[in-house]
């Protein structure tokens, strides 16, 4: 894990504060290599091999390589290569771009050659590392870090674009971030020469023997090969481990590769006598001294997610909608003190194996239509999207050779693209590498991902799924783990992973919440700014009528307008501290 910066001009200072700025990327060194044409920054996170070895930019005949991530696959691609830059360099000159289809792993890249002054970017397919760019007086700049492009002269300005779909769907997909005039690659995008391609410019065949129990069999075969790629190097790995299916399958095949884990998990100060937060916790506890694992618990109070918020949005370099980010980033902090380098993470599961209530009824735009159901429409035209304008949006930029006309498959799909890559795993890397960690997902390096993908849609779900889409999800990865894994987890009924903010702030009729505390009052707080009241057309009445609103209930059910705001709260609530971190105009 490291961080790369390439301006198309020959600029060396300002490179120097780029590598600088992003520092936390890559504390173990730092290179920069310039011509008459480019100027190519590299910071280095040594994992693989001794610092000698990762030293980049990365000579090879007349090409310089800057990589970010991991070539799981590398020694298969090349011969006896000593590292993975090096087998990467080598298929780059003599196979071009085509040659990143063959690796199973992670990147950001540029590969520049001296010679034909071809310039190469690309970010890999699953979107796990992020690439940012931009054009100040038509030349090109680059860079792993948004912070390191502010540096370059980007504006601190908000795009009104990205403020518009990231309202209606809780963070950015696409291209578009919250900086005018930056934008990112989407996954598997590839830059040659001013001209963008796409890695999953491939279609998958369907596999020949889809018997239920070989499938399962190859499923687990396929999660413990990735589980060995993903434990290369020499660093410290610590796995994040939930009491899921997912994380507890990684830390089953650990055991089978004789690896002794450490495992972390979060446990949350609760209010609510009847709250099943903590209930994946447990079972996480439950699990490890059943195998015999000493797993570290880390107990988060309200207290702890306060004062993290200011610290997580400057970390993540953009708002994201989600109620759990300080949680995530205490987290790293922690494993980061306990000599963690390398996380492992179970993410991508949902997305590849069905997990969600959601995947019951898969279509995408009616998936969108419910993420701004409950948000008020902003008057501003400005900042109008349609429902239409997000479709028209996905169409734009989402690599469409891998859809197939098949409701389920199509929406696993667009969906990976879409929360999995700039939600889910973004957060992994941005948090993580605020401690200088590299985060890894075993479950959807290429092998398993492109197996599971290519099975038709017909054998991923139980026949109870639509009846019982919390008890009866992930049937395929289930069945792979059925006489592996104990009852207490393959049976457990799906209760999700998120801070206990519904019951801080609004709770239930028979228990509602405090009028006051730490959080509340953070939140009228930072609220509290008529710019902030202007974008999002509120008043200091509608942050007590209906964002804190612990009073109104519904008379059927034990929810009210205050638990319905509760995505339009941390929509604004997380946009204004990154705001304000960031020192942003509108």
């Amino acid at each position: 894990m490291c961080a790369i910066h390439g301006i198309v001009d020959v600029k060396p200072d300002l490179m120097r504060k780029m590598i600088k700025t992003a520092h936390h990327r890559g504390p173990d060194g730092s290179g920069i290599f310039e011509d008459d044409y480019i100027t190519l920054g590299h910071n280095l996170l040594s994992i693989v091999g001794e610092v000698e070895e990762g030293k980049q930019p990365y000579h090879y005949e007349d090409c310089i390589l800057v990589y970010n991530g991991e070539i799981y696959n590398y020694k298969d691609l090349s011969h006896n290569p000593k590292t993975d830059t090096e087998a990467l360099a080598k298929g780059l000159k003599n196979e071009g771009w085509s040659f990143l289809k063959k690796c199973d792993g992670m990147f950001a890249l540029a590969f520049y050659n001296k010679t034909t002054k071809q310039l190469i970017l690309a970010r890999d397919t699953n979107g796990t590392k992020p690439l940012y760019y931009g054009y100040i007086n038509d030349k090109l700049y680059f860079s792993s870090e948004i912070r390191s492009l502010l540096e370059c002269g980007f504006e601190r300005r908000v795009c009104k674009q990205a403020l518009s779909h990231y309202y209606n769907q809780g963070y950015n997909p696409g291209y578009l971030t919250m900086f005018e005039g930056i934008r990112k690659f989407v996954p598997g995008e590839v830059y040659v020469d001013g001209q963008m391609h796409n890695l999953l410019d491939y279609e998958l065949e369907e596999p020949h023997n889809l018997d239920i129990d070989y499938v399962g069999k190859q499923i687990q075969l396929k999660n413990n090969y990735s589980v060995k790629q993903t434990l290369m190097g020499r660093r410290n790995i610590g796995l994040f481990l939930s009491g899921g299916l997912d994380s507890t399958s990684i830390l089953y095949e650990m055991k089978e590769l004789g690896v002794k884990p450490r495992t972390f998990t979060s446990s949350f100060a609760t209010t609510d006598n009847k709250s099943l937060l903590n209930k994946d916790s447990e079972l996480a506890e439950r699990l490890c001294k059943d195998w015999g694992i000493e797993n570290n618990v880390v107990y988060q109070t309200q207290q702890d997610y306060v004062d993290a918020l200011e610290d997580t949005f400057y970390a993540l370099e953009e708002p994201r909608q989600g109620k759990s980010f300080p949680t995530y980033y205490n987290m790293n902090k922690f494993m980061a003190s306990n000599d963690i380098t390398v996380t492992l993470a179970g993410d991508g599961g949902d997305e590849l194996f069905a997990g969600y209530k959601h995947h019951k009824a898969p279509k995408w735009k009616s998936k969108l239509k419910n993420l701004r159901k409950n948000n008020r429409p902003l008057r501003n035209p400005e900042l109008e999207c349609s429902l239409e304008d997000q479709m028209d949006y996905l169409q734009e930029w989402l690599p469409p050779n891998q859809l197939k006309n098949d409701d389920l498959n199509d929406f696993l799909y667009i969906e990976s693209l879409n929360a999995l890559a700039e939600d889910f795993l973004i957060r992994n890397d941005k948090l993580g590498m605020a401690f200088s960690m590299e985060g890894r997902f075993p479950i959807i390096n290429k092998r398993l991902r492109d197996y599971v993908r290519a099975l038709p849609s017909r054998i991923k779900t139980d026949i109870k799924f639509k009846e019982k889409p919390k008890e009866k999800h992930k049937f395929l990865q289930k069945k792979a783990y059925e006489n592996k894994l104990p009852d207490y987890i393959l049976n457990h009924v799906k209760t999700g992973w998120r801070f206990p903010t519904d019951e801080i702030l609004v709770g239930r009729r028979e228990q509602p919440a405090p009028d006051n505390g730490v959080l509340k009052d953070y939140i009228r707080e930072t609220l509290n700014d008529k710019e902030l009241m202007d974008i999002f057309e509120y008043d200091m009445t509608d942050v007590e009528q209906r964002y804190l609103n612990n009073k109104d209930y519904d008379k059927k059910e034990d929810k009210g307008i205050g638990l319905r705001s509760q995505k339009e709260l941390f929509c604004t609530l997380n946009f204004a501290v990154w705001k304000k971190v960031y020192g942003m105009s509108i």
